[in-house]
């Protein structure tokens, strides 16, 4: 459950998958050689590494007079580095280092060496990695100057979690393309046969349902102990008909406040939550948070996202065949096809994906107001012997106010002061920060006119429905479409 969800996330993946694209990066000034394009690159790390140490040693100088503008200060920062850090290198890449990895780790027939592609995107790797160390310090003032009773990482363990994390969730995209890549390009024949490519189909869809498995020990979680918190989930689950496999506890001494539903199976899903988050919420709250990601699974939100970007990418990947095929590229920019083509996936993504996600959002905030509702649609507040609706099939004042408390807590624990209408650039920023979710202040409105109007509810669970039913069945029509333009053969090619 995230209140913010800026798209860097996306952003990050689409950057990195798009450099490790066979694309002939553009060559620098002729005077500039590959070593001298290496220190160029060099230096700008260098740099950006220093902002970094500057801007951290600020934080750490603020925390003893203020903690709370420490912490905004903190959240300011990073968000700023980091936009900087990406889109420094995506001009590094283009101003010459992606020229010079293909000129440079090739072997002795000209072909990329295994998993070169992966040094594109060096510069970003080199600055997050550095980013991890540099930002630690900050962190672990943050904590200290919150009293917490639990001890921080060590710097060790702090990277090492951030380094899982990054490799499971942002990197394992990356790692899939240059292992395509570097299997086209040393084994040719096997990536054209029809068997090799069913198996990546197969394989793509078989990591999706068990991947789930493995994130436990990758991620470092935990069993959720016995006791009252892991009762509570447990009696939510049996009165919201939902099964998963476990709960699990994500220890990120205090540094994560989120709740998560991961994999689509009974058998493979899990319900995560952060120490912190935990540690933050009351048993209405907590009952409002765990409806929120019971929410997902019960409008299959989940499997749904998989359906809409496989046939977005299908779709996508036709019409560029078609685009290739028939008028082609303009001059000078045949070259960089793909990069056009994964540019317009990431508008596609931001305002189609980004307004079904917050569709969807709030599809699971009503589970969420449901599950910690009463029968009584005009109680006026619960005590330890109130008995919630079964099933979630009401809505009490005491529900909604239960999930706007959750969802002041996520954001308080965030660093983020609900942001009030004001200016454009405020609407912008709330808009560019929440744009997966949608600004906390729209959907705390929404749920509290529930209050006197409870049917709005069910009107939006209608609407949200038909949009998904619709957009689904028109990417389905323009991929019969696309396939007819394109012919069966070279259709099943794409494949």
């Amino acid at each position: 459950m995230a209140v913010y969800n800026s798209p860097m996330p996306i952003l990050m993946i689409l950057v990195l998958a798009a450099a490790c694209l066979p694309v002939p990066w553009p060559r620098p000034f002729e005077s500039l050689d590959a070593a001298a394009t290496a220190a160029i690159t060099g230096l700008f790390v260098l740099g950006s590494i220093l902002i970094s140490a500057l801007g951290c040693a600020r934080v750490v100088r603020l925390i003893p007079e203020d903690r709370g503008a420490a912490v905004s200060l903190y959240y300011r920062l990073r968000r700023r580095v980091s936009l900087l850090n990406l889109w420094g290198s995506v001009a590094l890449v283009f101003g010459g280092w992606g020229w010079a990895v293909r000129e440079s780790a090739t072997d002795e027939r000209g072909r990329l060496t295994p998993f070169a592609e992966v040094l594109v995107p060096g510069p970003y790797l080199a600055l997050l990695l550095a980013s991890w160390f540099i930002w630690f310090f900050a962190e672990r003032a943050l904590h200290r100057g919150g009293m917490r009773a639990q001890a921080f990482w060590t710097l060790p363990a702090y990277v090492a979690q951030q380094a899982r994390q990054f490799v499971l969730l942002l990197f394992l995209p990356v790692l899939l393309i240059a292992t395509q890549q570097t299997i086209s390009r040393y084994f040719p024949e096997l990536a054209d046969s029809a068997l090799y490519q069913l198996a990546s189909v197969f394989v793509a869809f078989g990591l999706l349902l068990i991947l789930p498995l493995f994130i436990k020990p990758l991620l470092g979680l935990k069993k959720m102990p016995d006791g009252p918190i892991r009762d509570r989930l447990t009696a939510a689950a049996v009165r919201l008909r939902f099964r998963c496999r476990d709960w699990l506890l994500w220890p990120t001494r205090g540094l994560v406040a989120n709740a998560m539903i991961v994999g689509v199976l009974p058998r493979a899903r899990f319900v995560i939550f952060t120490d912190r988050l935990l540690e933050s919420l009351d048993p209405p709250e907590l009952d409002a948070v765990v409806g929120h990601e019971i929410g997902h699974a019960r409008h299959g939100h989940i499997p749904y996202y998989f359906a809409f970007f496989g046939l977005s990418s299908l779709v996508g990947g036709t019409l560029l065949t078609l685009v290739e095929s028939s008028a082609g590229w303009p001059d000078g920019v045949a070259e960089f096809g793909l990069l056009l083509a994964v540019a317009g996936l990431g508008v596609y993504i931001f305002f189609v994906f980004g307004f079904l996600s917050r569709l969807c959002e709030r599809q699971a905030d009503l589970v969420g107001v449901r599950a910690a509702s009463c029968a009584d649609p005009y109680c006026g507040g619960h005590s330890d012997e109130t008995v919630l609706a079964d099933g979630g099939r009401a809505i009490c004042p005491a529900g909604v106010h239960a999930m706007v408390r959750a969802l002041d807590v996520v954001m308080n624990l965030s660093g983020l002061d609900r942001p009030e209408r004001g200016s454009w650039k405020q609407w912008v920023a709330a808009w560019w920060k929440s744009w997966q979710h949608g600004p906390p202040s729209h959907r705390i409105d929404f749920l509290l006119s529930l209050i006197e109007r409870p049917e709005r509810a069910a009107r939006h669970d209608r609407y949200a429905f038909r949009i998904r039913l619709a957009l689904m069945l028109l990417l389905v029509g323009a991929l019969i479409l696309a396939a007819t333009a394109l012919g069966r053969d070279e259709f099943v090619r794409q494949l």
